[in-house]
């Protein structure tokens, strides 16, 4: 592994990382500086387009949580694979976990596209899907999931 496939590899794991922290501690405007100015953000609500997109599906969702008592919470990542590029940017792969107030709530995936921009680590691409959730999850109706067992 040379240096700066090292170098990407950790500077793509502190974003997953930052990312992880800021969305548990509900510092989404923070969050969404994460992102280029035209980066997609995909996820089972739509696209959401640059760090105003971001921050708007942030705090919708932050509110929906909140009132669904669901948190605090925490994301688990897993199963991290980092795929570092020729253009110094990288493609990812992981898993995540929710943890709320009532235990395990949904999982799924993130699919990443991420470039350095000035020394700073950043999202221009993120698809954020849910795969799965508990029964009786909330997430079924606050992110238009199929219930649990349904198929499509």
């Amino acid at each position: 592994m040379t240096n700066e496939e090292v170098r990407t590899r950790v500077g793509v794991a502190d974003l997953l990382a930052k990312y992880q922290f800021l969305a548990d501690s509900g510092k989404i405007r923070q969050l969404s500086q994460l992102f280029t100015a035209d980066a997609v953000f995909e996820n089972n609500t739509g696209r959401h387009r640059g760090p105003a997109g971001v921050l708007e599906f942030f705090r919708d969702t932050k509110d929906s949580f909140i009132a669904a008592d669901l948190m605090p919470a925490r994301h688990y990542l897993g199963s991290i694979y980092v795929d570092p590029r020729p253009d110094g940017g990288a493609s990812t792969y992981a898993c995540f976990q929710f943890v709320g107030t009532r235990g395990l709530d949904h999982w799924g995936t993130y699919r990443d596209e991420i470039v350095e921009s000035a020394g700073t680590w950043l999202f221009a691409g993120r698809k954020a899907i849910v795969e799965g959730c508990v029964p009786d999850s909330p997430v079924v109706a606050l992110l238009g999931l199929a219930p649990a067992g349904a198929r499509s």
